[in-house]
Order: structure tokens, then C-alpha cells, then sequence
């Protein structure tokens, strides 16, 4: 059977695409089939003049040919049918860009911001395509699901693993394209204004869906070690109903900015027990001093400095400080704990206690930032530093869930006589 090339030069393209697709371990097919390579005769490769010439049959590659690609730990490629075309021009694509935060693929005159909606049955086949200018740059906007250069960039950089393949079933992106070149400061602004139009007119909402996959492998061994768990007996009692109401909201959204507010309502619930405990065995430690016998105004004076100090905290940073120091688990939170928490992230069981304690600080003061900046919606707010970074957001949810699990648990220890409701 003879190959032939049209344009001649897609010989040369079809072989730098091969070498790629198996230094990636992709596998690649045309029309269904592998690659098939022209005859050779004698060691020379048959012209495609002599091909079309002494055989009938024949093996056509050009740029419309169907292409298919199957990435690293999948079992089907149905979904991912392109052009030979687009297939070289995604490859392309994937290698001359950056990934950014995880969710952002950036390449001179194109930009992928992978996203999630809140609604899965949305159908996105319509067209949702428009344009903004900004600064005399003309952007093309789009929604693109399935295999994207996003991907490949996934699987060069190694962004997978054995339970984890370098793309999910129901990928959807925010494809910006533009003919000149692409300003990375002008993404949100066109995220902010596709999300409005988006919303506005069809009520669909989007947000920003970083790749995550290196939890993955701890997670399914978890799964498998959950087969042997049982469950410990429902927690119930003065003030835990209440609690409960406020804990189960945040699983009614997928978006982190309202799950992180619900869970910061969480520690503030539990945070006034908190303090009143510790108000407590101060107080009784203080009087059980040999001192109370015969107070002098010094005493009196150390007696008051301690509700001084407790009525400071109520504020916002110290309540969660002393409630987060007091109910949780450092060793449980460090695995979730997202990269900007740094001294957070380098805790091990060598640890200081002191380093445990600067840890849970500084989670403690990234919630209360994070939760203000989200609570407070001015225009002149003043951000603090430490709040969590747009990228880490459905991270640091999933941490303030941890913290919010230990919080309930300690609570629900509690004599119901100490719990404040």
C-alpha cells in the first residue's frame, strides 16, 4: 500500500509529531489506524510519484486527516478527535507556553484559563464566543472543552500519575486568542468581564479550576484503608445542632470564597468557648496561687490583666488564633495546607513546638485576612499580605474544612456546662 503526503512537507511534521507523542508516552492514531510508514525499496524510500503510479491503494495523510491522540492513563481517545491540523498546532502550542498558577496556559498569541461551572449539564456546544478590546489589542474569547494544548503542557511537565491521567472527563477552558501577542495583565480583566457576561445573560457561573492530582495518590490509598473504618458515634448535645447548620452550607457551593466564609462562621462559633475555657483555668490557676489568701493590689491588679487580655480576644485574628492553637492538629493540616503557608508547609514530626505554633499563627492570620477581604467588599479595603493568593483558593477551603472537622470535634468533647451558645 502506498503513502502519500499532501503537502510533501507533512512527511517531516507526521514523524516530529511521533517522536514527541512517544517521548510523552502518547499514543497517536490517524483515521483509527497507527502510523504507517511509506514503502521502502532497497532502503530508499519510494518517491510519491513512483507510489501513486504502482499501486492503487493508498494511504492519504493531509492536514484535514481525522487525528487522534490518547494521553498517558487513558483508555479511550472517542472524545478527542481533531484535524491532523489541530493536532500540530496544539503540539506547538503546548511547547512554546507556560503554565501559570495551574489553572493558566500562556503562549504568545494564546491563553487557556481552565475553569469550572456551577452548572455541569450546561450545554456548551452553542456558541459562546465574543471579543474586547483592550489598549488596542483585540482579544477573541471562547469556551473550548475537552483535549486542549493545557493538557499536553500537563503531561510534559509530568503532571499526573497512576490513579490521576493528565485530563479529566469534563475539561472546559476560557480559549483567548488575539493576533498580535498576549498581555498577561489583561486575563482578568477579560476573566472578570466574560464571568459578568456570562452570568448576566445565562446565568451560568465560572470559576478559576486549578489542576491538582499529587493529593490523588494519597487519597485512593485512603479510600482502600476505608473499608476497615468504622464510625464513631454521632456527636449531639447542647450547641452541636447549631453548629452543624452552620458547618453543612459550605457544601452547597463550589465556590471556595462562600465555603471560606462559612467555615471562618465555624471557628467563630467555637472560638467564644474557646476563650471562656481558657479565661477559666487561668482564672483558677491565678486563684489557686497562694497568693488569694492574702491579695495585695499587684494581685488584684494580675487578676485583672487577665480578663484585659481575654476581652482583647474577641477580635477577629486573636479569636481564631487561640481557637485554631487550641483545637487542632498541626501534623493533620500540613498535606493540605496550600504553598503559600510556608512555615506551615515545613512542619515534620522533628518540629519545634515553638515552629508548630508560629504554623498554626500564621494559618490562623491568612483566615481572618481571607475571610475580611471576602466579608468586606470596599473598594478601599486594604489588603494585609497574608490572605490567600486567588490561585490557592479551592486549596485553602479544603484546609479551613480540616480545621473546621478538628474545631467540631473538639467542641463536641466539651462539657456541655463550658460550651458557649
Amino acid at each position: 500500500m502506498a503513502v502519500v503526503f499532501e503537502p510533501e512537507t507533512l512527511k517531516q511534521e507526521i514523524e516530529k509529531l511521533l517522536i514527541f507523542c512517544e517521548e510523552q508516552d502518547i499514543d497517536c492514531y490517524f483515521n483509527g489506524e497507527e502510523y504507517e510508514a511509506p514503502i521502502e525499496d532497497d532502503g530508499e524510500e519510494v518517491s510519491i510519484e513512483e507510489e501513486r503510479d504502482d499501486d492503487d491503494e493508498q494511504t492519504l495523510y493531509t492536514y484535514d486527516t481525522t487525528t487522534e491522540l490518547i494521553l498517558p492513563g487513558l483508555e479511550s481517545f472517542e472524545e478527542f478527535y481533531f484535524t491532523l491540523s489541530e493536532i500540530l498546532h496544539m503540539v506547538e502550542e503546548s511547547k512554546n507556553s507556560k503554565l501559570i498558577n495551574d489553572y493558566i496556559l500562556l503562549s504568545e498569541k494564546t491563553a487557556l484559563i481552565r475553569i469550572a461551572t456551577n452548572k455541569n449539564g450546561f450545554s456548551f456546544d452553542t456558541d459562546h464566543s465574543t471579543e474586547i478590546n483592550i489598549q488596542d489589542t483585540n482579544y477573541k474569547v471562547d469556551i473550548k472543552t475537552g483535549l486542549t494544548s493545557f493538557n499536553l503542557r500537563l503531561t510534559i511537565e509530568g503532571m499526573y500519575n497512576k490513579y490521576v491521567p493528565p485530563i479529566e472527563d469534563d475539561e472546559k477552558f476560557i480559549y483567548i486568542s488575539t493576533d498580535t501577542s498576549v498581555n498577561e495583565k489583561d486575563l482578568d480583566i477579560i476573566f472578570n468581564s466574560y464571568f459578568f457576561e456570562l452570568k448576566s445573560t445565562l446565568g451560568l457561573e465560572i470559576h478559576t479550576n486549578p489542576w491538582v492530582y499529587d493529593l490523588w495518590d494519597e487519597e485512593v490509598e485512603l479510600e482502600k484503608a476505608e473499608k476497615d473504618l468504622k464510625l464513631r458515634q454521632l456527636i449531639q448535645g447542647k450547641g452541636i445542632q447549631e453548629l452543624l447548620e452552620i458547618y453543612r452550607p459550605a457544601y452547597n457551593t463550589d465556590f471556595p470564597e462562600q465555603q471560606i466564609l462559612t467555615f471562618s462562621r465555624v471557628i467563630e462559633y467555637v472560638s467564644q468557648t474557646v476563650i471562656h475555657k481558657d479565661l477559666i483555668e487561668k482564672t483558677v490557676s491565678k486563684l489557686s496561687s497562694s497568693r488569694a489568701l492574702t491579695p495585695d493590689a499587684n494581685y488584684i491588679l494580675e487578676l485583672g490583666k487577665i480578663y484585659e487580655e481575654h476581652k482583647n480576644l474577641r477580635k477577629d485574628f486573636l479569636a481564631f488564633k487561640i481557637t485554631i492553637e487550641t483545637c487542632c492538629d498541626v501534623y493533620e493540616l500540613v498535606s493540605v495546607a496550600p504553598k503559600f503557608l510556608k512555615k506551615t508547609k515545613k512542619i515534620t514530626i522533628k518540629s519545634s513546638s515553638e515552629d508548630q505554633k508560629k504554623a498554626l499563627e500564621e494559618i490562623a492570620s491568612s483566615i481572618s485576612s481571607t475571610r475580611n477581604m471576602f466579608a468586606h467588599a470596599k473598594t478601599n479595603y486594604e489588603l494585609k499580605g497574608d490572605e490567600c493568593p486567588m490561585q490557592y483558593l479551592h486549596e485553602f477551603a479544603k484546609l479551613m474544612e480540616i480545621i473546621s472537622q478538628q474545631i467540631i470535634r473538639w467542641f463536641s468533647r466539651q462539657h456541655e456546662d463550658t460550651r458557649i451558645i
